[in-house]
């Protein structure tokens, strides 16, 4: 019974630790936008994304790369998110736009973390029609 009720208070406490974080966590996104064609929405994204993630230093992107793969003839464009010493290999995180109406869509194990909670926030903005970059005091 001691034993049942210090798991209890353990996993009660681990709950309540992840209440007060001051970021949420990721998941997957998949968000309808207006854009002509999903290489147009993935430009606008990996442009935001370069000058916001890549060369303003934030922490949260430092020891990743931003690879866009555009060209793509199976009419799925993507962005890649992969770690800056990794040559090869599956990506992090992959951003994806198909369709029409034109779907961004975010997958990979990045997407269940803080960074990608990041990402789909900034999409979500950068689709919505606003540039720049998100400030630190923005949570």
């Amino acid at each position: 019974m001691r034993r049942c009720s210090r798991l209890a208070a353990g996993t009660l406490a681990t709950v309540l630790i992840a209440g007060c974080q001051s970021e949420p966590m990721g998941g997957p996104l998949k968000l309808q936008i207006e854009a002509r064609e999903p290489v147009a929405a993935l430009q606008r994204i990996n442009e935001e994304g370069q000058r916001c993630w890549m060369r303003a230093g934030d922490p949260a992107f430092k020891a990743l790369r931003l690879v866009p793969e555009l060209d793509t003839h199976s009419g799925r464009p993507r962005l890649l998110l992969l770690k800056k010493d990794q040559a090869e290999g599956l990506p992090g995180l992959v951003i994806e736009a198909a369709g029409a109406p034109v779907t961004v869509t975010t997958y990979g194990p990045l997407a269940q973390t803080r960074t990608g909670a990041r990402v789909n926030a900034d999409i979500m903005r950068w689709s919505g029609g606003v540039s720049g970059c998100r400030r630190a005091s923005d949570g």
